[in-house]
């Protein structure tokens, strides 16, 4: 279920530098529930790769965490550290590169790897190197959008078009610059930059390369990415059936998708939808998973 303040941070995350910050915290805040299965937030070292703004980590070192946070985007730290001390949360923040982590073996209980290692250049050295620097019996929290679903290119704030970023890139290179409209503080430019950084990683190679490294699989989840609209319909649905009132729930979940839909929208919503089976079935998920959720655990 999604609730009112996440969903309005999912829309406005692209607004302003602050207002991505605020959605990565309550995307983290999602998590911690999750998180507090596999470690002990009050006491765990945690290490996050891929910090961005900070946001994150924010939330990780609120809830009681020991953070370190790094990033090789030294702008996009910067941004972090302010927030962070605005906020009052002790972070250890850090540039440096995902594939020579600067700490000693044994650092850490957790590391962090959410929305980060599609973007790596070489993902093993980077599950090689979370393997030296993680205690006996740690985890590797890891999400990622497999790139062959419908809306893994990370340019679907532009371009809803299923499929469309697997294109020669030079033609979605063009098809996006070609685009006259900015997007908050989002330019097509940089999504083209974004898109241009992934590293084609498929569920497959992900899951090899983590054995490679020495790792076991304590969680494993493949799940549909319905759009933000048709997601919130779902919820809204499942909400409706199982809290009463079910029928002013209902009312008001078929309002808010009628505002929120338009007829290529929700068209493509039917077209996730009927492919959101296929992430039960080895290999048929590659074309159908909007996003993975893996926990790795090093060998006690």
């Amino acid at each position: 279920m999604m609730d009112l303040a996440y969903t309005q941070a999912v829309d406005s995350r692209l607004d302003s530098a602050e207002a991505y910050i605020e959605y990565q915290i309550h995307e983290a805040r999602r998590a911690l529930a999750f998180l507090a299965r596999w470690f002990d937030l009050d006491t765990a070292r945690v290490l996050e790769v891929g910090a961005g703004r900070g946001g994150k980590g924010i939330a990780y070192a609120q809830a009681g965490m020991r953070v370190t946070s790094l990033d090789v985007d030294i702008s996009a730290l910067r941004l972090g550290v302010d927030a962070a001390r605005e906020r009052g949360a002790a972070i250890n923040f850090l540039a440096a590169d995902g594939a020579r982590l600067p700490f000693r073996a044994d650092a850490f209980d957790a590391i962090l790897l959410d929305s980060v290692i599609e973007h790596v250049a070489d993902p093993f050295a980077l599950l090689r190197e979370c393997q030296r620097i993680l205690r006996r019996g740690g985890i590797v929290f890891v999400v990622f959008p497999p790139f062959y679903g419908p809306l893994s290119g990370h340019i679907d704030d532009y371009v809803l078009v299923p499929w469309f970023h697997c294109l020669p890139r030079e033609l979605v290179r063009r098809k996006l610059l070609a685009i006259n409209r900015r997007i908050g503080i989002l330019t097509p430019q940089d999504a083209y930059e974004v898109f241009a950084s992934l590293n084609r990683l498929t569920i497959w190679r992900f899951r090899r390369d983590a054995r490679r490294a020495g790792f076991a699989f304590a969680y494993w989840r493949a799940r549909p990415f319905l759009t933000h609209p048709g997601m919130r319909l779902v919820a809204g649905l499942l909400t409706a059936l199982r809290q009463p009132p079910r029928w002013k729930n209902l009312r008001a979940t078929i309002a808010r998708a009628r505002r929120e839909f338009s007829f290529g929208m929700f068209l493509l919503f039917l077209l996730l939808s009927a492919l959101a089976p296929l992430v039960f079935i080895p290999f048929a998920q590659e074309i159908a998973a909007g996003g993975v959720k893996a926990v790795l655990r090093k060998s006690v």
